[in-house]
């Protein structure tokens, strides 16, 4: 796994004539300052340059239009990711621009991706397959102050494509690691070449029908120009209707497994519901309070216990339904395709009709028979082979990436990854005094967290449960923790400084870790960079810097305007 580490970032207000340098050069680094010092405004620019949005930017920030460039490390190189001009860009130690990008998901996302091999590709509202946008590639790495302490991954304001919450917790703790998202990439560029050499082959085959029931004493008379511009249109059309074939066999496909899949959802959740009826029937079929046959402990079977179990289902049963609506919103969406592929083929199955049937004194088969009935067939014949070879190359490549997928979502991975990950959440927990119910058994996707200043201290277990497996199972690029204002819902003097010191103790060895706190507290551990900013409430921003950051970015813009 590879490793990022921020080095420093620079701000400009060309507007302002204010600017502002942030040294990030040290592993462990607490930001402080008063509210409204500009801790976050610092914190959030930090991803506005490498293109992520984080929870709402403050509009004199945005009214002071901030450029901003990030230096960083990664594989032993040193870049500066910059924000400027309405752009995002990559520069290289030297300074020469490596990639640029206007809009931030078609253009700057997919080249960062691929710069930092991030793998995931998700499907967006349309059904497409897309590589998401930035934030999907930091979500694990940022508490947001504004939603980051109220529940899991929503410290970004544009994770907006369909469940992306659970699509996030599988593939950064490898649940759903590079490899399988590499082969789904691989499974939907071969489904498409499959689907157009199969068309072509039936093509291709009934074109070697046509030929052979030739009759082979029609004599050919024909006015070419008029044989060329009637199969010239019929071509065209049919071209049309073969692209549009394709299209819906892709989408119906596709739905075709969507339903699969939301089936098998539906059957875990209902037999999870099953168990859980058993278990409460059991529960209630006892006794109140119950011996231990083996030490003779008397434990209370109460009645708050039943009753959580009812609650439990009542969360599954609702789950249920909603797979339910899903369900048939999938199943219509493929009846509907499967009626408009239906259309498609009857009028492919016109224009063929058209050209096997004579027109006056001339005829596609005439045709045939004038260029040579043998050796039509057999220019065809080799023509099939061909793809047809090239068509059972594909589907062995879309097996072995179905089964590759497979291989990688085994149930013994996953059961491996969910242990690792639930017993450090208990552990966690227990070491920063919070109360998790069913703390075996928490879902990686999400925590039900406690109310009150336990909320944050739990969320702040699931986040470091959630890295550490993420650094144990997980093979995509790693980077840099970035806390923003922990003391959340009145942390008191004892658990303040317990989270500050267990967000440094527990993160990952080779972790850069950046906390912005309104006052560092006492039992930091000595390697930590304590560092203060902010001139006044409500500006950063510093006119002495001007000169010298304006004259680093000068040599960015002026390659942004060529």
């Amino acid at each position: 796994m590879a490793n990022v580490k921020f080095v420093g970032l620079f701000l400009l207000s060309q507007t302002e004539k204010r600017a502002l340098k942030v040294p990030l050069n040290a592993s462990r680094i607490v930001i402080q300052g008063g509210n409204g010092f500009g801790k976050s405004a610092i914190l959030k620019s930090i991803y506005e340059t490498l293109g992520a949005l984080p929870q709402k930017i403050d509009s004199r920030w945005r009214s002071a239009h901030v450029s901003s460039a990030l230096v960083f490390e990664y594989q032993g190189k040193r870049y500066t990711a910059v924000k400027a001009l309405g752009m995002h860009a990559l520069f290289d130690a030297e300074r020469k621009l490596l990639f640029s990008g206007q809009q931030v998901v078609k253009e700057w996302g997919p080249q960062l991706a691929r710069f930092f091999r991030f793998k995931l590709i998700m499907t967006d509202r349309d059904g497409d397959i897309v590589v998401p946008p930035p934030s999907y590639m930091f979500a694990p790495f940022y508490i947001d102050q504004d939603m980051g302490w109220s529940r899991p991954w929503s410290s970004f304001q544009d994770l907006y494509l369909p469940d992306s919450a659970r699509t996030l917790a599988d593939y950064h703790s490898g649940l759903r690691p590079d490899a399988y998202y590499e082969a789904r990439a691989n499974l939907a560029v071969d489904r498409i070449a499959l689907s157009e050499l199969e068309a072509s082959v039936s093509t291709l085959r009934d074109a070697i029908e046509q030929i052979q029931q030739i009759d082979e004493g029609a004599s050919p008379t024909y006015d070419i120009g008029e044989f060329r511009a009637e199969v010239d249109d019929l071509v065209r059309e049919s071209e049309t209707l073969l692209t549009q074939q394709r299209e819906f066999r892709r989408d119906i496909s596709e739905l075709h497994e969507e339903t699969h899949l939301l089936q098998a959802e539906k059957s875990l959740l209902e037999r999870a519901l099953r168990e859980m009826r058993e278990e409460f029937d059991v529960a209630a079929a006892l006794a109140d309070e119950i011996e231990c046959p083996t030490c003779g402990q008397g434990y209370a079977n109460d009645l708050a216990d039943r009753f959580a179990l009812i609650q439990d289902e009542g969360v599954l049963t609702e789950a249920i339904g909603a797979a339910n609506i899903k369900l048939a919103r999938v199943r219509d969406g493929e009846r509907e395709k499967q009626t408009k592929l239906h259309d498609i083929e009857m009028s492919l199955r016109r224009i063929e009709h058209i050209l096997a049937v004579e027109r006056a004194a001339l005829s596609f088969n005439d045709v045939v028979i004038a260029a040579g009935k043998t050796e039509a067939a057999k220019i065809l014949r080799s023509s099939l082979g061909e793809k047809a070879a090239d068509a059972a190359d594909a589907r062995q490549r879309v097996d072995k990436h179905r089964d590759t997928m497979t291989s990688l979502t085994s149930s013994k991975r996953s059961g491996e990854i969910l242990k690792f990950y639930r017993a450090l959440l208990a552990r966690y927990a227990f070491d920063l005094d919070v109360a998790l119910e069913q703390d075996g058994a928490q879902s990686i996707h999400r925590i039900q967290a406690a109310r009150g200043s336990e909320g944050p201290r739990g969320l702040l277990a699931y986040y470091y449960s959630f890295l550490r497996t993420r650094y144990q199972y997980a093979t995509a690029t790693a980077f840099p923790i970035v806390i923003d204002a922990p003391n959340q819902q009145g942390q008191d003097a004892v658990h303040l400084p317990q989270m500050l010191k267990f967000i440094f103790e527990q993160a990952p060895a080779d972790a850069q870790v950046i906390v912005a706190v309104e006052e560092a507290s006492q039992g930091l551990p000595d390697d930590v960079d304590i560092r203060s900013y902010g001139v006044q409430r409500r500006q950063v921003l510093r006119e002495a810097e001007f000169d010298e950051v304006n004259e680093r970015f000068a040599v960015y813009t002026r390659q942004l305007l060529v």
